[in-house]
């Protein structure tokens, strides 16, 4: 992979109209593994009665929610890296609100997925709990326990949750409402067709 010349972006001519494979992969990955963890979350906070079930269901959101953390940091930097080196597809809306919406709702997105990976965990560490994945290891708490720490987490990540379904259903209007073209730069290249 050549290396990244973040002190001169590329003019809006020179960048690609397709996200390539990481930033594809990095997108709809991470889109199921949200979409997952919201239903898990929801399921079992507002449907589910005390029992056998909901702790299967939050232990499958808790253990998935911290394998997600390394990639989401990971996509984060990849994603920075990508703007500041103008590699990232220009975008679709001409210049104005309609834009600075598009781009508010990205970032809103990336920072709401940030702060839920991180609450999530605190809201286990700050009563001084391990916090178990899927039963293959677990996280000790890195720190004491704490009452309002523990309080304030936990109304953080279920405000979080809350706005990430109102960011997830700006962005897939967005996406409707650009068509095919935003679906496009998503998907990748189309096959090429075998010559008759």
């Amino acid at each position: 992979m050549p290396a990244l010349d973040t002190a001169s972006p590329a003019p809006a001519a020179a960048r690609p109209t397709l996200y390539g494979p990481v930033s594809r992969l990095a997108h709809w990955g991470g889109a199921l593994l949200t979409i997952a963890l919201l239903t898990l979350g929801l399921i079992a906070e507002e449907l589910l009665p005390d029992g056998a079930l909901r702790r299967k269901l939050w232990a499958w959101h808790v253990g998935l929610g911290m394998l997600a953390l390394l990639p989401l940091l990971l996509r984060a930097q990849w994603s920075a890296l990508a703007l500041l080196a103008g590699r990232r597809p220009a975008p679709l809306s001409a210049p104005g609100p309609l834009r600075w919406l598009e781009h508010g709702v990205h970032a809103g997105l990336l920072a709401v997925m940030l702060v839920m990976a991180f609450s999530g965990p605190l809201m286990y560490w700050s009563e001084g709990e391990p916090v178990h994945v899927l039963g293959w290891f677990s996280v000790p708490s890195p720190i004491e326990a704490n009452a309002a720490l523990h309080y304030y987490s936990g109304r953080l990540h279920d405000l979080g949750s809350k706005l990430m379904l109102a960011l997830l259903a700006l962005h897939v209007a967005g996406a409707l409402r650009h068509g095919r073209s935003s679906l496009r730069r998503m998907a990748g290249p189309r096959p090429q067709q075998s010559a008759r």
